[in-house]
């Protein structure tokens, strides 16, 4: 969902009226996936993008007719044969688009997703692309099974997109080497926590972007500290005993990612301190070192390698070069 988010916060913060087109369906290669989406009002693009660049103009030109009758539009770009060049801005794939283009009026489905998403539920929501009932949503509930004829697969005309909440990234130590994690993870889309036992370092004008800032021990537990399958907690302390007492409480956590900073040696310690031998699973979820080896020395290049570790792991993806990659790069999609 946190692809959504700023097309959220720019119709919150913004006076209409406003035209949203989405991606929804896509044959072939393209620069974007289906559920891209483009905010415009009646001057131009607000924020988002459909293509590589190359579609955006004609949409926001076409789509003047829906902002005036209200009614939307089903546009349908192929741009296959000679056109390849332009759509993947040059790459050579080809590929045909089809992008839903409405006048944004009703909010209704809007602030169903933003109560998930506050809620941190995912959701999965379709969207009618037939001509009679164009545009119009049906939720199907929460990760629920398929149901009846409006199950996704089942029913070409509808769009059904997954929805879920952004991943809540809590960093225990507040140094200047989480800085740049903080950055980094907001510019990501995350929900970014900061925990330290120290009150001169968790002041909140040191971090403007963080979401949360706590000056907390372990002593405290986690009751301040809410963590689900898509939280993450990467421990930066630099302090054994801090670093130690929080993984006692994270390890049984429900964290879908436990990182911990440090050599294997310091890591191999803390675990066999631990009251309880960690299982299978819980080991499963635990990294340290913690990050991709990208060659990173800097605090910089070791955010980018902790945040890229991050993004695979909850992407589901192992960590390899494209060029290396076997079958589809983007879900839905040919290579």
């Amino acid at each position: 969902m946190s692809g959504l988010r700023p097309i959220l916060n720019a119709i919150h913060s913004a006076e209409g009226p406003f035209l949203l087109a989405t991606l929804v369906r896509v044959e072939g290669s393209s620069y974007r996936r289906p559920g891209a989406r483009l905010l415009m009002d009646a001057n131009g693009p607000v924020h988002g993008s459909l293509s590589g660049g190359c579609l955006e103009a004609d949409v926001f030109a076409r789509g003047q007719e829906c902002l005036a009758t209200g009614k939307p539009l089903l546009l349908r770009y192929d741009l296959r044969s000679d056109l390849d060049l332009i759509w993947g801005t040059g790459s050579g794939c080809e590929g045909v688009a089809e992008i839903l283009v409405e006048r944004f009026e009703d909010t209704g489905w809007v602030k169903r997703l933003e109560s998930a998403l506050i809620e941190r539920r995912s959701i999965r929501m379709g969207t009618r692309l037939d001509a009679p009932r164009l545009g119009e949503r049906i939720f199907l509930g929460d990760e629920a099974p398929d149901k009846g004829d409006e199950a996704p697969g089942k029913d070409p005309d509808l769009f059904v997109e997954h929805f879920k909440p952004p991943v809540a990234l809590w960093i225990f130590g507040a140094g200047d080497d989480a800085r740049h994690l903080v950055n980094m993870a907001k510019s990501l889309g995350y929900w970014v926590g900061l925990v330290d036992h120290r009150p001169a370092f968790v002041r909140p004008e040191r971090f403007p972007e963080a979401d949360a800032v706590k000056c907390l021990r372990p002593a405290s537990g986690l009751a301040e500290i809410p963590l689900d399958a898509r939280s993450a907690a990467i421990l930066i302390t630099h302090h054994f005993e801090m670093d130690s007492g929080w993984m006692r409480l994270l390890m049984p956590s429900q964290a879908g990612y436990i990182g911990l900073m440090g050599h294997r040696r310091r890591s191999e310690r803390i675990l066999a301190e631990l009251e309880t031998a960690p299982t299978a699973a819980q080991t499963a979820r635990f990294y340290s070192p913690v990050g991709l080896d990208l060659g990173s020395e800097s605090p910089e290049t070791i955010a980018l390698a902790i945040l890229a570790e991050l993004q695979a792991v909850f992407g589901g993806k192992q960590a390899v070069h494209l060029r290396d990659a076997k079958g589809v790069i983007h879900a839905g999609g040919p290579r």
